[in-house]
């Protein structure tokens, strides 16, 4: 289903197309949920379970969106756009890791009919995976792996695509904030208001990440009439737009530290964020926005990881 050629062409063809470095927010998000559930419940396997079911549901979601970018025209549109010095420069600025040189149906890398056959044995694997979360957790998995589907699906596919409607952002702030909050409750069905004010964090982040990413694609995204917030609000007022909702976002943090001080670690995510909102402010600088969504990235990854590493101090010193 995957063109390759070579052992590490291959490798890195597979890595393209299943876009694996994108799938740590989702994972990361999962993550969360279920360090936090942990300390209140010693259900290491549901735990396990939980982030690798939602890893492949994460490899089904950018596969899916790709598709449907491919058939749009959305992706071809944005790198059309974009001339041979300005693709050199970017291998510069970006980490190879996360350097997306283009949509992998456009490119010729997978197949249409390859594509299809790859997400029905994604879409597979993550429902046997299911199984045992839905015997554990019940029905009410069943609910949730619907929304989170029907998210994630209509992300990009017609006839909703969210996306290209101005819903995109609040597709990705829900999908996220459920993602959290739910893995912890499949695994202690309580309700618990720390837990969602995390989730809202998490969520956020993500959002934020959606946003700073969307501004490189700006043109192409106008040009296909798409109706982000981005194009909405044109690319100056997303930039103050974005240095506002980060101020939300800490805002959010400083309201967790309040309920616990060993939040206080997700304040060390500031000083990307300063890095971050001092290269959107440079004008001059045609890779801004380029170098901007790394670090985007960076401050969404960090902030979740903080949020792990202070429930397990919390728990190592107060006990679960």
């Amino acid at each position: 289903m995957v063109r390759g050629g070579g052992k590490e062409t291959g490798w890195r063809r597979i890595r393209n197309v299943l876009r694996i470095s994108y799938t740590i927010p989702f994972v990361t998000a999962s993550a969360v949920g279920s360090a936090f559930a942990l300390t209140v419940k010693q259900e290491w396997l549901m735990a396990l379970l939980i982030p690798l079911d939602v890893f492949l549901l994460a490899m089904f979601v950018n596969l899916s969106n790709d598709y449907f970018d491919h058939k749009s025209g959305a992706d071809s549109k944005r790198f059309a756009r974009r001339d041979p010095e300005f693709e050199a420069g970017l291998k510069n600025v970006i980490n190879d890791k996360f350097y997306w040189s283009g949509n992998s149906f456009d490119d010729g890398e997978i197949s249409e009919k390859g594509g299809k056959q790859l997400l029905a044995v994604i879409a597979i694997a993550a429902a046997l995976l299911a199984v045992p979360i839905l015997l554990y957790g019940g029905w009410v998995v069943v609910l949730l792996g619907a929304i989170a589907f029907f998210l994630a699906y209509f992300y990009t596919a017609p006839p909703l695509n969210l996306g290209a409607r101005g819903l995109g952002e609040l597709d990705v702030f829900i999908s996220f904030a459920m993602m959290a909050y739910f893995s912890y409750y499949v695994i202690d069905p309580v309700l618990n208001w720390q837990m969602v004010c995390i989730a809202i964090t998490v969520g956020f982040a993500v959002m934020l990440m959606r946003f700073v990413d969307q501004m490189s694609g700006y043109d192409a995204h106008v040009a296909a009439g798409e109706k982000d917030w981005c194009v909405r609000l044109g690319l100056e007022r997303a930039v103050s737009a974005t240095i506002v909702l980060l101020a939300v976002f800490y805002g959010l943090c400083l309201v967790l530290i309040w309920q616990s001080p060993y939040f206080v670690f997700t304040l060390l995510t500031l000083p990307v964020t300063f890095k971050l909102v001092k290269h959107l402010r440079v004008k001059e600088d045609r890779y801004r926005f380029i170098r901007s969504a790394p670090l985007m990235l960076q401050i969404a990854f960090m902030h979740m990881l903080w949020v792990i590493f202070a429930l397990a101090m919390r728990s190592a010193v107060t006990g679960p």
